[in-house]
């Protein structure tokens, strides 16, 4: 017998798709109440996802079976800095045109999992950072946002580590991918009300 109440995390819970939850029963509990808003987060760094991708895909595809509305957030903004996570050096450097044209040809895979026509309630929703990265104001978002980052937490994370450890080079600017990441949840909180972010281990 599954430990939750929620057909969401019931569900996620006998496919083994769980590794990490923040708050457990809290998560449960407000699953089980209303209808709740998450987003998963794609870079696009190529014209197609691979295969690593799917279970994030069908967890925003049972998310939406099981009531809530799923947000993929496509990373027209960070994808202009490229994640480094456990990369063995920076990614390629892409151009607007690139990554737009990434995005367009990335909207068809998830056209196959998620309904994005099933109204205001119930539909998902794909966003792309950049509505919010590309015009942001350098100095009042290093004030406002990035006083709230310890470089000490943000060494301890795998993704920097590792490559340090192995006396790797990691650029400034990759650094800075986690705080863009961060605050796309803060815009995805005031635009559209959602909660939760969802995704990989090592997110």
């Amino acid at each position: 017998m599954s430990r939750f109440k929620s057909d969401f995390l019931r569900t996620l819970d006998e496919r083994g798709f769980i590794h990490q939850v923040s708050d457990e029963t809290g998560l449960d509990d407000l699953l089980t109440k209303e209808t709740v808003t998450a987003y998963i987060g794609y870079d696009p760094t190529a014209s197609s996802l691979h295969v690593g991708s799917l279970i994030q895909i069908m967890m925003l595809h049972w998310f939406q079976q099981t009531g809530h509305q799923p947000i993929s957030l496509m990373g027209g903004g960070t994808g202009m800095v490229g994640d480094p996570s456990f990369k063995e050096e920076a990614r390629q450097l892409m151009t607007i045109d690139k990554i737009e044209e990434n995005i367009a040809s990335i909207k068809r895979c998830f056209a196959h999992y998620l309904n994005y026509e099933a109204g205001p309630k119930g539909g998902a929703l794909m966003i792309n950072n950049g509505e919010w990265l590309r015009d942001l104001n350098y100095l009042e978002f290093l004030r406002d946002v990035g006083r709230h980052f310890s470089v000490n937490r943000m060494l301890s994370f795998d993704s920097v580590k590792t490559r340090l450890d192995r006396e790797q080079s990691l650029s400034f600017l990759e650094f800075n991918y986690m705080i863009l990441q961060a605050y796309d949840f803060v815009e995805l909180n005031q635009r559209y009300g959602c909660r939760l972010q969802m995704g990989g281990s090592d997110q």
